[in-house]
């Protein structure tokens, strides 16, 4: 009855951060990096952006966005012409650079996102230690002082004698 209180228990994460639906998401955008040469490089980017909702993820994808956009517009402009040898090797590099690029951030910055949410520390109300057992405080949203407590008033101890003047 007066012993400790029993310790709410804390769920348990999944064992594993990448699950299949996950693993399959990652397939699908880096193959359409990859089986689009470049031109939808920044598909992946947008979805890491859209998942970890940070700013260099999102600058990240609309400078790879505008990449792309001048590799399409340089492919619509030399459509009829016959380009150099030079010109070929640039854009063949421009491309893989574009693919290699969008492919290994992505997949860095979602497998990290999901390794941080799987590892993040459960928020939970604070603990504390009373006699060998563990108590946890729940704070209260609506927290009020109480208008019926007011200060201690000083008084004497019972044990002085008050003497009158």
């Amino acid at each position: 009855m007066y012993g400790p209180t029993q310790v709410p228990q804390v769920p348990k994460p999944p064992r594993s951060s990448l699950s299949g639906g996950r693993i399959a998401l990652l397939v699908l955008f880096c193959l359409l990096a990859l089986l689009s040469c470049g031109f939808l490089s920044w598909a992946p980017l947008l979805r890491l952006a859209c998942v970890t909702r940070r700013a260099r993820d999102w600058a990240v994808c609309g400078l790879l966005f505008l990449a792309s956009a001048g590799l399409f517009a340089y492919a619509a402009a030399t459509g009829d012409k016959e380009p150099t040898t030079g010109e070929s090797f640039a854009a063949v590099g421009v491309m893989v650079a574009l693919v290699a690029g969008s492919v290994t951030y992505y997949l860095f910055g979602e497998i990290r996102h999901a390794e941080r949410a799987r590892t993040a520390p459960a928020y939970g109300p604070a603990a504390y230690t009373y006699g060998g057992g563990t108590a946890t405080t729940v704070p209260g949203t609506d927290v009020r002082p109480n208008p019926y407590v007011g200060p201690v008033a000083h008084t004497p101890a019972p044990h002085t004698p008050v003497v009158p003047a």
